[in-house]
């Protein structure tokens, strides 16, 4: 299994190594499998440039090594296109990515690409693809009902993991203790100081207690 990239976790905060990640790589690695691609990648969505960044690719280690970190502008080739119309994209590739060597040749470009949108109800967080590189392989209709699936269930494991870091952060809040109003930090600050004057002199602590309790008879005057 290929190492995981940092993409996934700065966008979609799925850490490397944890099952939400096992578990898109599986969806990717399957559904390549089943539409007979030889590469299969998801891109995630970055809101703030308004692009797509290769997350992961499975299917060649060199592939996902020179792919994670491009990005594909929405609307440009298959890609875009299936994150700009939030439908499942089939077509020969119109958009250039730098490509790995395969097999010890020149870097090749895909023949025919199959891009189904990722979605948390109507909101995109990313695109699946599959790629072939065999000339005069189609995808088929079925092939891109299957990714429509596919991707739907990469949304719903983004999303629950979304939401259990939410819990987990409520659950660590609730733990931390409330703040504290202005007075009462000076109290604080107080209480903090004559230990701490206390702890330095402690041959004088009677002669401290009555300085105090001097001062506060002066101050309640």
């Amino acid at each position: 299994m290929a190492k995981s990239n940092p993409v996934l976790d700065a966008y979609l905060g799925i850490s490397s190594k944890t099952p939400e990640e096992a578990v898109l790589r599986l969806l990717i690695e399957v559904g390549a499998q089943f539409v007979g691609a030889e590469e299969g990648s998801l891109l995630v969505f970055d809101e703030r440039k308004k692009d797509l960044v290769f997350a992961m690719t499975i299917g060649s280690a060199a592939s996902e090594k020179t792919l994670v970190g491009q990005r594909v502008p929405i609307g440009k080739g298959i890609t875009g296109l299936a994150a700009q119309t939030r439908e499942v994209q089939i077509g020969a590739p119109t958009f250039g990515t730098r490509q790995a060597k395969r097999r010890g040749a020149k870097a090749e470009p895909p023949k025919s690409v199959l891009a189904a949108p990722m979605l948390i109800g109507d909101r995109l967080v990313g695109v699946l693809t599959a790629v072939s590189f065999r000339p005069g392989k189609l995808f088929s209709s079925d092939d891109a009902l299957l990714y429509a699936r596919v991707a739907a269930v990469a949304g719903v494991v983004v999303e629950q993991s979304r939401r259990l870091a939410a819990v987990e952060a409520a659950r660590k809040d609730a733990r931390r203790p409330r703040a504290v109003s202005e007075e009462e930090r000076c109290e604080q600050q107080l209480v903090d100081a004559v230990a701490r004057l206390a702890r330095s002199r402690p041959q004088a602590k009677a002669r401290i207690a009555r300085l105090l309790s001097d001062i506060a008879g002066l101050v309640a005057e």
